[in-house]
């Protein structure tokens, strides 16, 4: 029996995650509407200067990891006038390494796939390689780094801040450390949570399953031997 994949299905959706996450962290947008929300608008300092930032044009983006999702993430961040580079052994037009890419930026965002080389890819001394200032962007599995050396590079300021769409175990304790910080923004697994992603994983399936009712061969199939 022939199974079917849907690769990629989700990538335009997540990599539009990964730029709402990258606004939200850099220009303060949750926290600005809990201060409207509260009434605390206009407290000891003023909102346009508590919440002024740095603009995303002109910054770095390095990407760990160019598969669908991050060429979709890649394409959207140039948009928005930020030089774009990525990290990954498998892609000839990823020029940099992992190294390199953390030392030069702004704004590293992963789009890798967990596998044992991958696995807690983004430890204490990767996250000191990063740039001072610089922000943390996860929208594809908690796996890839070790949240405890995320928290410690928050709570110290080498970190500027971070965005985080996935947790080990999905469920991030009410009590966990990044909970209390107003420079993380947190949401809960829902980048590919989208009505078109549904309707385009339907439409690979179906493409697949005509293809081999009609006698010929589905692009998307794990186990291509089976039709032999």
């Amino acid at each position: 029996m022939p199974v079917l994949r849907t690769p990629g299905r989700n990538a335009d959706a997540v990599a539009e995650m990964t730029v709402a996450l990258l606004m939200a962290v850099t220009r303060f947008v949750v926290a600005g509407d809990r201060d409207v929300r509260a009434g605390t608008m206009f407290g000891e300092t003023l909102p346009y200067q508590r919440y002024r930032a740095w603009q995303v044009a002109g910054r770095t983006a390095g990407l760990v990891g160019l598969g669908a999702v991050g060429r979709a993430a890649k394409w959207r961040l140039a948009g928005l006038g930020m030089t774009v580079i990525a990290a990954d052994p498998y892609a000839t037009d990823a020029t940099h390494s992992l190294d390199d890419l953390l030392a030069t930026a702004d704004v590293v965002s992963m789009h890798a796939a967990v596998t044992p080389e991958t696995s807690q890819m983004m430890g204490s001394d990767q996250f000191a390689a990063m740039k001072p200032g610089a922000i943390y962007l996860n929208t594809a599995r908690a796996a890839l780094h070790d949240t405890d050396a995320l928290v410690a590079a928050l709570e110290s300021g080498h970190l500027a801040g971070a965005g985080l769409e996935h947790f080990e175990g999905e469920i991030l304790p009410t009590d966990h450390p990044l909970t209390a910080m107003d420079n993380v923004v947190l949401t809960p697994h829902i980048g590919g949570a989208t009505y078109d992603v549904e309707s385009k994983q339907a439409a690979i399936v179906v493409a697949d399953i005509k293809a081999i009712l009609s006698g010929g061969k589905p692009l998307h199939c794990a186990n291509p031997e089976v039709l032999e």
